[in-house]
């Protein structure tokens, strides 16, 4: 459970980190599985812009039954469901691998952008759960964030067109102009979040966030999932994008009274 004092600091600050979650043992059987999956051809994978090294991998509680533990493990769903003040569904998960010297930058965003655009989510009640597989230092891309930005309406965000539901994790629609950058930047001031591996950042659907590059010699793997408040269910829409990117499954997702690492686990 969360103090009042961190459900206070999420409201107002649009985050929440909270370090050494998961042991040892746990991040290296969700680090083993998701190299696995990184290193597997699928659809729910996006390359980087070279076509060589793989950017993301969507729907990864589909995948393997680790990963689908992890969303159903308290640790994780509890303080989503705090913080929405409301129980929650899967829109996403995601794995965020950089490889180093190589894994690039994502630019500056918001994801509710996407998600009320492209996949008719009314509102923002809905949020990331962030967990570190890899120690995350200032110098493997860490992720930056605008404290305070989640409370702002941008009126002059840029959309540009692209094809395909890939287009979103390359960075090609929706995004926030520089002079609405900066604004915020100046008034609100930027945090770098990193931190050692078991550890989670929670952060909210409209507070603006990037990654740079990995400039280290070293990996850096983030694992996203992304909570939606039950009564903000996506509406329908033509084309809707893929179910591992955007899911239309609304089940109410409950916490499980098994051990993440647990084979019997139900």
């Amino acid at each position: 459970m969360l103090t009042d004092a961190q459900i206070k600091e999420f409201d107002e600050q649009g985050y929440l980190y909270l370090p050494d979650l998961f042991t040892p043992e746990e991040v290296t059987e969700l680090f083993d599985q998701a190299t696995a999956l990184k290193d597997s051809d699928s659809p729910q994978r996006v390359m980087e812009r070279d076509g060589e090294l793989v950017r993301a991998v969507y729907g990864v509680h589909l995948l393997h039954p680790v990963f689908e533990r992890l969303t159903r493990d308290a640790r994780a769903l509890e303080p989503a469901r705090e913080l929405l003040r409301s129980d929650v569904y899967i829109h996403q998960t995601q794995l965020n691998p950089k490889a180093p010297f190589k894994g690039d930058v994502w630019e500056w965003h918001q994801d509710f952008l996407y998600w009320h655009r492209d996949d008719g989510m009314p509102g923002p009640q809905v949020l990331s759960v962030a967990v570190f597989l890899d120690d995350v230092t200032e110098f493997n891309g860490p992720i930056f964030i605008i404290p305070g930005s989640h409370t702002d309406q941008l009126h002059s965000e840029t959309s540009t067109y692209a094809e395909g539901w890939e287009s979103a994790a390359m960075g090609f629609r929706h995004r926030v102009d520089n002079e609405t950058l900066t604004s915020i930047m100046n008034r609100n001031g930027l945090v770098s979040k990193h931190g050692r591996k078991g550890s989670v950042l929670i952060f909210a659907g409209q507070v603006l966030h990037c990654s740079p590059p990995n400039l280290s010699a070293g990996d850096r793997t983030i694992l996203f999932i992304r909570y939606n408040a039950i009564g903000n269910a996506l509406e329908p829409i033509e084309n809707p994008r893929p179910e591992w990117v955007a899911s239309r499954d609304f089940q109410v997702v409950t916490a499980s009274d098994q051990p993440l690492l647990s084979e019997n686990a139900g």
